[in-house]
């Protein structure tokens, strides 16, 4: 019989749970996972809601490019001169144009160059100037602080027998303090006496006021004792007796009120009829105006695609830009760099043997940290494993365990 215990060799559920430990582990890492670069999120276009402005307004700009080219087809049949030669050449002009256009902006882009090479060259000798300037400030701050400290000493004594003054000035300050509380005690007594006959005469004063209020208020519901004739007889059918022309009574007013709601009842179904009249041949307008609106949308699609294949033959063809400044920029460009890099390999500070060896050894000591620290996390998660087979650490805690 052999005991349990006494094999050393992990079993093969032990080691199954420490492999799927491990790939848990391993998944959650992500600093050795290939990094890929996303395709950009595609715009789509959002489609333009079509209100009814929106179509008269396109269906009024499709009218006005109709006539346009009906009188112009008007000309050419009486007689008018054909316009493609002219714009042909505006088309060569606008080519030379646009070559004119690109010499200058790479001129431009030569010339930001050279100024960036300058730029970086007055850099450099700007930081030795710099480094000279620095060695100056530190001796003057060095004799600064001198000063400053000297200065300090005598300040700190000046201050001390400003102290002792003031001690002596807090002995004769506690008797004026005394004097003067005595004084204020005797004003407190003279207000209090003074506040008291003032709170005499107010409730005096007070009470005359509310005798008086009494009176009116026993008067007031001596009046409202009296009958008061609450309901009125109206005869809707008599008239004011004022002696008006346009004079009329209540009943009569009724009369003329309901035939003015009438009329006007009248008026308004009259003005609603017109109204979806109206509305009825707008719509129709509207539905016209799209129909042209789609056609000529139409045509349009057609003549740009048209346009874009021309664009694409055309687009293999590059513009030679020949020009003696842009050549004479770019050597003065390549003349300035090579002078940059020189200077800056002449300026290099090269790395001193001990400066090397420190940091061969901060390397070296590094790995070992790292080394240890791996060891240790793989027995962490062997004894781990261990023990949540066996059941006795639960699995949140043993997923604690090797985090940590």
């Amino acid at each position: 019989m052999q005991f349990a215990c006494a094999n050393t060799e992990k079993s093969e559920k032990t080691k199954e749970i420490m492999s799927n430990i491990m790939a848990e582990q391993d998944a959650k890492l992500d600093f050795d996972k290939n990094k890929i670069n996303r395709a950009p999120p595609v715009i789509k276009e959002k489609a333009v809601k079509l209100n009814t402005a929106t179509i008269l307004r396109e269906g009024l700009l499709y009218q006005k490019r109709e006539a346009e080219v009906i009188k112009k087809l008007e000309n050419l049949e009486a007689g008018a001169k054909d316009t493609t030669p002219f714009l042909k050449w505006q088309s060569e002009m606008r080519q030379r144009d646009l070559e004119v256009q690109l010499a200058e902006i790479e001129r431009r882009r030569f010339a930001g160059k050279l100024s960036y090479e300058e730029a970086i060259i007055a850099r450099q000798n700007l930081t030795k100037e710099n480094q000279q300037r620095v060695l100056e400030m530190k001796e003057e701050t060095q004799q600064i602080m001198q000063e400053y400290l000297e200065r300090r000493f005598k300040e700190e004594q000046e201050m001390r027998q400003l102290v002792e003054q003031t001690m002596q000035g807090h002995k004769n300050t506690k008797n004026s303090k005394k004097k003067l509380q005595e004084y204020k005690q005797s004003i407190v007594q003279e207000v209090n006496e003074e506040s008291r006959e003032l709170m005499k005469l107010a409730l005096e004063k007070a009470e005359e006021d509310m005798r008086r209020k009494m009176e009116l208020i026993s008067e007031i519901r001596a009046m409202e004792a009296f009958p008061v004739i609450r309901f009125k007889f109206v005869d809707l059918t008599s008239t004011a007796g004022i002696g008006l022309l346009n004079e009329m009574s209540i009943a009569e007013l009724r009369e003329r009120l309901s035939l003015m709601k009438t009329a006007t009842k009248e008026e308004e179904e009259l003005k609603r009829d017109e109204i979806l009249a109206s509305k009825q041949a707008k719509d129709q307008l509207l539905l016209d105006t799209l129909e042209t609106i789609s056609k000529h949308r139409t045509e349009q699609t057609k003549s740009a695609a048209i346009r874009f294949e021309e664009r694409k033959k055309n687009k293999d063809k590059k513009i030679e830009i020949k020009d003696e400044k842009l050549t004479e920029l770019q050597r003065k460009l390549e003349e300035k760099k090579s002078a940059r890099l020189r200077e800056q390999g002449n300026n290099r500070i090269k790395a001193s043997p001990q400066s090397a060896a420190r940091t061969r050894t901060l390397i070296s000591q590094k790995k070992a940290i790292e080394e240890n620290r791996w060891e240790e996390l793989e027995r962490r998660r062997e004894r781990t494993a261990f023990l949540s087979s066996h059941g006795m650490v639960p699995s949140k805690t043993a997923q604690k365990l090797t985090a940590f």
